[in-house]
């Protein structure tokens, strides 16, 4: 093992002992006294922790000390299914989400479409589309990155460029005021690492798996995307439940008793 590893393997055997100095909720010591005790620079150090981080056994946010983990801790489901709900806000995707406010306020800017907003808009690519960026959560605390992302066409003078877009939000000025509706949603889940920014947003580790939710309105009138929104979890709090597997037609279950002869392999 490398240095940093030797260093991720001890503590994380501190982390799993009956009697751990670290228990959960509690802050690992800080870097000066890690390095000190381990005998290593601050790179080495940075690495290590970083490894832990990525296992979801710390989450590395402040100067104070790594927070220590629950690894054992079952992550929050996200209601991505097929029913969309509605509070006196708007429309809801995930029912947990239903009471999460900005933890600061949001921010609207243009810029040029990046490839990736272009494909989903089909606009395109360094086209000018409007980024409103929000951070939500319970209690103050941010959980969930929002990005929406709207073509000039569509926002370009129009109200869904200021802070406050009124009651129901951004949907309800697409569908009642702008005649897009009614609108249907396409989903896409995808996963990424963190980057520095998100890191600092969401108080995670650089490069901490993130659970990535696409969502993509199709007007109801001309068929095109008129809106496209990207939320990003934390992939060690949260997971996408599903419904329950079916089987088809050719699925059906043997018959006749596998021998020894004709068994498959087991997946």
């Amino acid at each position: 093992m490398t240095r940093y590893e030797e260093i991720a393997a001890e503590l994380r055997r501190r982390l799993d002992a009956d009697l751990t100095p670290y228990p959960v909720g509690s802050r690992l010591p800080g870097h000066s006294q890690l390095t000190a005790e381990f005998s290593v620079g601050r790179g080495v150090l940075t690495e290590a922790l970083g490894l832990l981080a990525l296992e979801g056994r710390i989450r590395i946010a402040d100067r104070s000390g790594a927070l220590v983990l629950d690894p054992a801790a079952p992550p929050q489901p996200v209601d991505v299914g097929g029913q969309v709900r509605r509070n006196e806000l708007g429309y809801i995707f995930n029912a947990a989400a239903g009471h999460w406010r900005p933890t600061v306020p949001p921010t609207r800017r243009w810029l040029p479409a990046p490839p990736h907003i272009a494909r989903l808009l089909n606009v395109p690519i360094g086209s000018d589309v409007l980024e409103r960026h929000r951070i939500v959560g319970p209690d103050g605390h941010p959980v969930q990155i929002a990005d929406s992302y709207l073509p000039a066409d569509v926002a370009r003078g129009t109200v869904l460029e200021a802070a406050s877009t009124g009651p129901g939000g951004i949907y309800d000025r697409l569908e009642h005021d702008f005649g897009h509706g009614p609108i249907t949603w396409h989903p896409r889940i995808g996963a990424a690492a963190a980057t520095p920014d998100q890191a600092r947003d969401l108080g995670v580790s650089r490069g901490t798996p993130l659970l990535v939710l696409t969502r993509i309105s199709i007007s109801g009138t001309s068929g095109r995307p008129v809106e496209v929104t990207i939320t990003y979890l934390d992939g060690h709090r949260f997971e996408v439940t599903g419904q329950s597997i079916t089987r088809d037609d050719t699925a059906v279950w043997p018959t006749t008793p596998a021998t020894a002869e004709n068994r498959p392999a087991a997946l």
